[in-house]
């Protein structure tokens, strides 16, 4: 009977252990497989933050583009016409909108806001500035001084952008 006892416990002990290392087994696994899920996600998220921002850093450089050669264009016109008349035709806020101008500059705008780098940020600022004050410039001299500051800025906004890129890769 004894050994009956010994047996029925042995083989209660060991149930009592199958089970409590099986359910400590699948809590494990289930820690495991959340936290996979979890860095699944945190994955995705960030493919999607980057193509999201490498999206937008591409299509505010394709406004600033456009900002500038819709800038270059006024001012060869404004040049132009300067040379016909002899004076500066300084802009006045009748004046036509400059080809392409109010497209770039909405798209620019836009396009900033969703990009995240303050630097990119600040950059493509700067250079919606020294393009408008380019073209409502008073002056020749202070139109030539605005525009001289143009490409060298871009080239710094174009550099900013090049540095970023390849990390949203």
């Amino acid at each position: 009977m004894s050994e009956a006892l010994f047996g029925l416990i042995g083989v209660l002990v060991g149930s009592v252990i199958t089970a409590i290392v099986t359910i400590y087994a699948e809590v494990q696994k289930g820690k495991r497989e959340t936290d996979q899920s979890d860095r699944q996600y945190e994955r995705e998220r960030r493919t999607a933050r980057d193509t999201f921002q490498r999206d937008s850093i591409l299509t505010l450089q394709s406004a600033i583009t456009d900002l500038v050669q819709s800038a270059y264009a006024e001012l060869d016109r404004l040049i132009a016409v300067s040379k016909e008349t002899g004076q500066w035709p300084a802009r006045r806020w009748e004046t036509p909108t400059a080809v392409g101008w109010s497209t770039a500059l909405l798209l620019l705008k836009s396009s900033r806001a969703r990009v995240f780098d303050d630097g990119i940020r600040s950059l493509a600022a700067e250079v919606e500035k020294v393009a408008g004050d380019s073209i409502w410039a008073g002056s020749l001299d202070e139109a030539r001084q605005h525009s001289k500051g143009l490409e060298p800025l871009l080239d710094r906004f174009n550099d900013a952008v090049a540095r970023t890129l390849p990390s949203l890769y």
